[in-house]
């Protein structure tokens, strides 16, 4: 309970505590009412405390009987003794109006207002053939219409504020929701941002260190026969050293966007030079020079599964002969990477044709692997175009 709960509370308690006075004080020249009035107060009080702290909520109408009765008994308990019960009374409306809702809600609502509206006007008649003079009309017409305005101006009141805290309520807990929602979006961001790093760093090392150890393989068998030979080797060592180093950097940073796209051919041709100095594999290139107008990140997938696709063929494949061949036919670009390696019966699918996979499900096409234990492995994937212009 926070400190505007407790005074709250022991401000209601008092009013209680007040109220009970009043009507012993009010009474106090018939002690049988006064005793009986007392009595009704503190059973409609204790009626109360239950149902503000829950204890009618596994009756199904409990709550809305508890209030009944105290709007019930404190509109006749008004008309008999008058004083603060009438405070009494606009407790219980104002519980009706902010608390309940629906069906039941309202009724109660109307009838209780109705009924306070009645108890008001019959304690000022002194006897029904009063009513019916023109005189009596004439002396209190006035303060029943000030009266009948006031306590339905405050009727008002109670349901604009009831409406307003609906509102307040709907908004905060769309703001909670937004919020959740947004936080979950910078999660999932976050998430897809370091996947697709990782990936990066793992298409784009495995490349080059794949390249790297075959040239160093070579330099290792070469290097008292051919010691030119050897040194031209190592030079491309250090420059795959050089831009492995660079490639990472940028991956870590995410700035690896654009780096190859500018002219996908000249990109790919690069690749496919970092493994055939070496002698040991024999790579065959086509390309249909029209690929290089689709967007930029369409280039960057397919430059993607090219470098993955020749890492795999070669670390794993074992292969020294693969066929490249990229072409656009009835608005699809058709990706197909064959290679002479061992093959296999069953495709265990590792981070690098997940990748492959991941990159071109992203863009809408689809990949397909056909292969064979000692049938060498086949790529074909189909990219729908989407050109730059």
């Amino acid at each position: 309970m926070n400190k505007y709960s407790r005074y709250f509370y022991l401000i209601g308690r008092l009013m209680y505590i007040f109220i009970f006075i009043d009507i012993i004080y009010r009474t106090k020249g018939d002690i049988s009412s006064s005793i009986l009035f007392a009595s009704i107060f503190l059973a409609v009080a204790i009626n109360d405390h239950l149902r503000i702290y829950g204890y009618y909520k596994k009756y199904k109408y409990g709550y809305y009987i508890s209030l009944f009765i105290s709007a019930i008994v404190s509109v006749i308990m008004a008309y008999f003794i008058y004083g603060y019960i009438d405070f009494y009374m606009f407790i219980i409306l104002h519980e009706i109006g902010l608390y309940t809702g629906g069906k039941i809600g309202k009724i109660l609502f109307t009838s209780d207002l109705i009924i306070i509206l009645s108890v008001i006007i019959l304690r000022q008649i002194p006897s029904f053939n009063e009513v019916l003079s023109i005189r009596f009309w004439k002396d209190n017409a006035f303060a029943f219409i000030i009266t009948s305005s006031f306590i339905i101006s405050y009727s008002f009141s109670i349901q604009a504020y009831k409406a307003l805290y609906i509102e307040k309520t709907k908004v905060e807990k769309m703001n909670k929701k937004l919020e959740q929602q947004s936080e979950e979006i910078e999660r999932l961001t976050i998430t897809k941002e370091r996947n697709r790093v990782a990936q990066e760093i793992h298409d784009y090392l495995g490349h080059n260190l794949s390249a790297l150890n075959m040239n160093l393989d070579v330099a290792g068998k070469i290097i008292d026969k051919y010691p030119s030979k050897t040194e031209e080797i190592i030079n491309k060592c250090q420059i795959l050293t050089k831009e492995s180093m660079e490639g990472l950097r940028e991956a870590v940073y995410a700035l690896k966007e654009g780096d190859y796209s500018f002219n996908l051919k000249y990109s790919i041709e690069g690749l496919i030079e970092n493994f055939s100095n070496t002698g040991s594999v024999n790579i065959i290139f086509n390309y249909n020079k029209k690929v290089d107008e689709l967007l930029l990140n369409y280039k960057n997938t397919i430059y993607s599964i090219i470098r993955e696709s020749l890492t795999n063929s070669i670390r794993h494949g074992q292969a020294d002969e693969i066929c490249i061949d990229i072409d656009i036919d009835n608005g699809f670009v058709n990706i197909i990477l064959k290679d002479n390696g061992i093959g296999c019966s069953e495709i265990i699918k590792g981070n690098g044709l997940k990748g492959i996979e991941n990159r071109i499900l992203s863009i809408d096409g689809k990949v397909d692997y056909i292969t064979d234990v000692n049938e060498g492995f086949e790529i074909r994937a189909n990219i729908p175009i989407k050109y730059e212009f």
